[in-house]
């Protein structure tokens, strides 16, 4: 009986990380976009949006990927947690041109 108290905890908490991380990462796509496109028309709120959003992004891959359980290790296993760092690095390399461009006048 205790066993399947603990699988169901398990499985709670698998099913919340899910779901927190498809919230989180639909978000984030939605608001790439909109930089993306305030970018493109020249708004000038876009680079101070993109890089907030870009240091937002780097704590949440961070936090997934260091984040430890009850168990003293790490809630992901190294390979998916290292994959999420990828889109931060992804969103470094956009931001960064932002800032070496010169302002729209």
């Amino acid at each position: 009986m205790h066993e399947d108290r603990s699988q169901a905890r398990v499985d709670s908490a698998v099913t919340t990380y899910l779901v927190v991380s498809s919230v989180i990462g639909a978000l984030g796509v939605l608001a790439w976009l909109t930089a993306a496109r305030a970018v493109k028309t020249g708004k000038r709120w876009a680079r101070h949006v993109a890089t907030v959003m870009f240091v937002l992004g780097a704590s949440a891959g961070l936090a997934e990927l260091l984040t430890k359980d009850t168990s003293g290790a790490t809630g992901l296993p190294p390979e998916p947690g290292r994959a999420g760092i990828i889109p931060c690095q992804a969103g470094g390399f956009a931001v960064t041109p932002l800032w070496r461009r010169r302002r729209p006048t």
